[in-house]
């Protein structure tokens, strides 16, 4: 909950300050080395201005770049964010992968734990991705694991196991009642696997319904105490819900067991089942633990990049006691149960989270910190405001007004300020299109062509890379010549490319829809024949950055140039993702900053007809079968030409509108060492040193 007295304060002495910076910045910055303050340290303690509050801090559920640093500090996985961005040994000592690139097999440590002191085992990290996976959470993650083996069907309920055989089977029908659900005829006492009645924390009235979610003692499920079979079943009870394990034989009714079942067997042959004789099981996942510290992943087709999955958010363990207990709030500092080196122990929402030292992290060493404030203000000027006068000692990347940015990169007073960098960034800023609302393609392409990228860098002040293609990169220009023999291109090919491998691998996104005002006006037109512009159109952005609203202004006059009417709307972060999330929209302002340097990981999937983070409601079958048959080729220059057609497809359809690449431009203090600045913008909070001597060495 919020702490009303904690965040009058802070508005008390942001209000004054504010308007002093802002003046400031107008007339010219105190001619200092560094921008503002650098002599309100505090060794031990590591205070960071985040870029507004986090959506969820549950692996699962978190969708925004705000939660993912925290997640990470607070939930290990097995592998973490190295200094450069990229996946180094964590929960996993070592893995291998077989010739295929599809069977993933990691080894992990022992004695890594809880901070309720339990192991940290295979077992966790099976039951995060089951999570991820399973219909009930609804998680925006599940993309990171599409590649596994029957993900996609057992998130669709259509990828089911006959009971008596474990073959695995696909539904053909389009909607079945739930074949998971159960009744008993005695009320059941939900709790940990193996635990006594007594130590129940919920109970379930006789005849209520529960989903079975899995069973004890399979490949996915760690073995009962008892050595019997026991069942981890939900029951919807109020809002929240409560998970818990029961004895099997307590469950004695399937609502659903007589419901006919049509489905194709894996040889191809139809067949009619029964609901008793199917389960909708995690074993069917390509999840295999072998052993309390052995856990494969199979993956349908090869997968390169799977790799790169291990470090993020849908393989960051969670722990079964309490998001069972606590389905929606086991985040809460009160029952949050950690495995990264930092634990959470307060939550002021919309103010700041309080981090401090694990004390059962595995890897005591590499933390360098005590504690770490999160401030989570949503406002870019209030954030530049406390790391001017000192209350925080770097700011989350791009997390400064644009009017800022000339002052503090030396156009103003002819040299940059210390503190302060860009450097390069995974990420396309673009524009969602609601296809639901949007139907025509006409008019989506007008949008679309009507707006001149070239000039948002000239008023952003940001070095942004201007561009119409989806996937993002480096513009071909700046590659080295390795890099251009990698990519097939020369310097003066124009565009942007990703390089995957340098010097060896390399994918460039087809050409988008770019700034054609005499095009613009013909789709139009075209689409004004058939019908498909509304009188006014709405455009909706995150309140509290400049540069989203001097982008949404330009954007507004670009469409009036060709007789669209479109009115802006400026949100709180968390309800506009909410917004979007449930098609609440028109136009919005959005992005995807990437984890690992392959379009088909991050970016690509947000199009694919059934994906849950798929905001734009964009469905193309023959975008998905361009995707699908992209999986199954092993020799990745093909692979890669058989993505570009797919993007291809999907910009001439202008679901998206890419406005730029992202730069990132960061704000940290010269006593702050080990803050890593990568590509991927995720630095590793635990490893950042306060230096209380740093004025005594040489400036760097």
């Amino acid at each position: 909950m919020q702490n009303p007295g904690m965040l009058a304060r802070t508005v008390d002495v942001v209000k004054p300050t504010l308007a002093t910076l802002a003046m400031l910045v107008a007339c010219g910055m105190p001619d200092e080395p560094y921008f503002g303050r650098v002599d309100r340290l505090e060794p031990g303690h590591f205070r960071w201005c985040n870029s507004g509050e986090p959506d969820f801090l549950d692996p699962a559920r978190a969708s925004s770049t705000t939660s993912a640093p925290v997640i990470t500090a607070l939930f290990d996985g097995l592998t973490t964010y190295g200094m450069d961005g990229l996946p180094v040994p964590s929960l996993a000592t070592h893995w291998e992968v077989d010739e295929a690139l599809r069977i993933w097999t990691f080894h992990l440590r022992h004695g890594a734990r809880w901070s309720n002191g339990r192991e940290v085992t295979a077992y966790d990290v099976a039951f995060a991705a089951m999570r991820v996976v399973h219909p009930l959470t609804g998680s925006p993650n599940s993309d990171n694991l599409a590649p596994l083996e029957n993900a996609t069907g057992y998130l669709t309920r259509k990828t089911l196991a006959v009971r008596a055989t474990g073959e695995v089977v696909t539904v053909v029908d389009d909607a079945l009642p739930d074949l998971a659900a159960r009744t008993a005829s005695a009320p059941l006492a939900l709790r940990d696997l193996g635990a006594a009645v007594d130590a129940s924390y919920a109970r379930v009235p006789a005849g209520a319904t529960v989903t079975l979610i899995a069973t004890s003692g399979t490949t996915i499920s760690p073995p009962a105490p008892d050595g019997r079979p026991w069942a981890y079943v939900f029951w919807p009870r109020d809002v929240e819900g409560v998970f818990g394990w029961i004895p099997a034989r307590e469950l004695t009714g399937e609502p659903n067991g007589d419901v006919e079942a049509h489905v194709t067997r894996a040889d191809g042959t139809p067949a009619t089942l029964h609901g008793r004789d199917l389960a909708h099981a995690p074993e069917v996942l390509g999840i295999r633990v072998v052993d309390p510290y052995t856990i494969v992943f199979t993956c349908k087709d090869p997968t390169p990049f799977f790799l790169a999955a291990t470090d993020n958010r849908a393989l960051r363990t969670t722990p079964t006691e309490a998001v069972s207990r606590w389905p929606n709030a086991w985040t809460r500092p009160e029952h949050v149960i950690t495995s990264g080196p930092m634990h959470l122990v307060a939550w002021h929402e919309r103010d700041r989270l309080e981090l401090v030292r694990s004390p059962t992290y595995w890897n005591p060493t590499e933390v360098t910190v005590d504690r770490i404030t999160v401030l989570s203000m949503d406002d870019q000027a209030a954030n530049a405001n406390t790391y001017y006068t000192g209350g925080c000692d770097a700011t989350a990347a791009n997390n400064v007004p644009a009017s800022y940015l000339p002052v503090l990169a030396g156009e103003t007073r002819g040299r940059a300020y210390r503190d302060y960098s860009v450097s390069p960034y995974l990420g396309i800023y673009f524009l969602w299109i609601n296809t639901e609302k949007l139907t025509d393609r006409h008019l989506r392409r007008a949008l679309a062509l009507a707006v001149d990228r070239t000039q948002v860098p000239r008023f952003t002040h940001g070095s942004e890379i201007p561009s119409a293609q989806l996937t993002p990169g480096t513009p071909i220009a700046q590659l080295s010549p390795a890099d251009r023999a990698a990519c097939g291109v020369t310097a003066t090919t124009p565009g942007i490319a990703l390089v995957m491998i340098a010097g060896a691998l390399c994918y460039v996104p087809p050409p988008g829809l770019d700034f054609d005002l005499a095009r613009a006006r013909a789709e139009v037109a075209l689409a004004r024949a058939a019908g498909g512009v509304p009188a006014k159109l709405r455009y909706i952005y995150n309140a509290g950055s400049e540069a989203h609203k001097q982008i949404a202004e330009y954007l507004q006059a670009s469409w009036a140039a060709i007789g669209l009417d479109v009115e802006l709307e400026a949100q709180e972060w968390n309800a506009m993702l909410e917004a979007t999330k449930q098609g609440d929209y028109e136009i919005a302002r959005l992005g995807n900053l990437g984890n690992v340097a392959d379009t088909e990981s991050e970016f690509l999937p947000l199009f694919r007809c059934h994906t849950p983070d798929n905001r734009g409601r964009y469905c193309n079958p023959a975008y998905d079968q361009l995707m699908d048959e992209a999986r199954t080729i092993h020799d990745r220059p093909a692979r890669n030409a058989k993505l570009r057609a797919a993007e291809a497809l999907m910009i001439e359809d202008a679901p998206v509108i890419p406005i730029y690449v992202y730069t990132q431009k960061q704000l940290v203090k010269p006593y702050v060492k080990n803050y890593a600045i990568n590509v991927i913008a995720h630095p590793p909070l635990w490893r950042v040193a306060i230096d209380p001597a740093w004025n005594t060495r040489p400036a760097p």
